[in-house]
């Protein structure tokens, strides 16, 4: 009794006071915690897509090239395709290597082509001049790999662009005026598709990107291409490069979209670019560019604003479009009012028109998304 005597005494409630300071002192320390995990998150996601080439890659000038032809090989030789495949790589600056594969060489660009005659008609002197519907299915006659220290590496930095970019290929020889036999078909592919771009963007060759994109004499085309993985890579140093690029005019839409990639940082540079109604078109790619920064980052700052512009019918519609996937992509309930009303409103109109239907399925997304809290990983 006269040791639980001693332990009521030693415990004594502590005044209000001092209580209610303990409380709020804890509050805080909770609050900038979850602050700060809140921005630390926001600035992580930002690389949580790693785009870094393999270590010794990006140290790599010698390329070698081997090239599969299997049943192909009375439609052509590999040699041809060799013929066809060195000069584009040497025009970024690689050396090419003729060696056996045992070679201590340890960078490989492996050339598949055994189901050329299943891509190419094996009738030679039938014109290459498909339907519209036959184009949509338009496959490249060949398969590109590459092989790093003796294992074969599946393209990781550029996997969005490498079958697309060969896909449009073959749909610009179908299109083109003169018919093609399947050995002059296969020649212009490789004449045709930036596969030297792709392969410098995925093992790390800035400086070759750069040294291509600074020519005079660098189509338009290539140079869309290369600001397009100068973002999609995240390299470091196509940052500067990209904002440098919202001045052309001529790409300036291309560097647009690829600052979304680079998170919170490119956001300013986007909202004076998606607030200016000079050029529509990079108007609509800056609003496609802080979309994927809100999906990147799941940022809802700037939602007021988004909802301000959605809102107005004066701006075009494929801008606002944008902007709607943009307030589903960072989920925040303030917008939802907002989205509610455009709902009521596009839904009034009957116009088959497309952009307006794309609006629509921008708005009916966003709406699920900001009720569910959900958050998408891309734009």
């Amino acid at each position: 009794m006269e040791n639980l005597g001693r332990r009521n005494e030693k415990s004594k409630v502590l005044p209000l006071g001092t209580f209610l300071s303990i409380i709020n002192k804890t509050l805080l320390v909770v609050w900038w915690v979850l602050v700060m995990t809140e921005v630390g998150s926001a600035q992580l996601s930002d690389l949580r897509h790693s785009r870094l080439p393999l270590p010794g890659v990006s140290d790599i000038s010698q390329v070698g090239i081997v090239v599969e032809m299997g049943s192909a090989t009375g439609l052509m030789l590999p040699t041809t395709i060799i013929e066809a495949v060195q000069p584009r790589l040497e025009n970024l600056g690689y050396s090419v290597a003729m060696a056996p594969r045992h070679s201590p060489e340890s960078l490989w660009l492996q050339i598949d082509c055994r189901a050329l005659p299943e891509k190419i008609s094996s009738h030679s002197a039938k014109a290459m001049q498909p339907s519209s519907d036959q184009m949509r299915r338009l496959s490249p006659p060949c398969q590109l790999a590459y092989t790093y220290q003796q294992k074969v590496i599946p393209w990781k930095n550029v996997d969005r662009l490498i079958y697309s970019e060969s896909v449009a290929t073959m749909t610009q020889l179908a299109l083109s005026s003169q018919p093609f036999k399947p050995q002059e078909c296969l020649k212009q592919f490789f004449d045709l598709y930036d596969f030297p771009v792709l392969l410098a963007a995925e093992w790390g060759h800035v400086d070759r990107l750069l040294n291509v994109l600074n020519r005079s004499e660098t189509p338009l085309s290539r140079q869309r291409l290369i600001l397009t993985l100068l973002g999609e890579t995240q390299v470091e140093r196509g940052y500067p490069v990209l904002v440098a690029k919202l001045q052309d005019k001529r790409i300036a839409k291309e560097a647009a979209e690829a600052l979304g990639f680079f998170g919170l940082r490119a956001q300013s540079h986007l909202l004076s670019v998606v607030q200016d109604r000079s050029n529509l078109q990079l108007q609509v790619a800056a609003a496609k560019g802080l979309g994927r920064i809100a999906a990147a980052t799941g940022n809802s700052q700037q939602t007021p604003l988004y909802m301000k512009m959605a809102r107005d019918v004066s701006l075009d519609i494929r801008v606002r479009t944008q902007l709607v996937w943009a307030l589903g992509k960072a989920p925040d309930m303030r917008s939802y009012s907002t989205l509610l009303q455009l709902e009521q409103h596009i839904w009034d109109d009957h116009s088959p028109d497309s952009n307006l239907q794309e609006f629509r399925e921008a708005v009916d997304w966003s709406i699920r998304e900001v009720k569910q809290g959900g958050h998408g990983d891309d734009f």
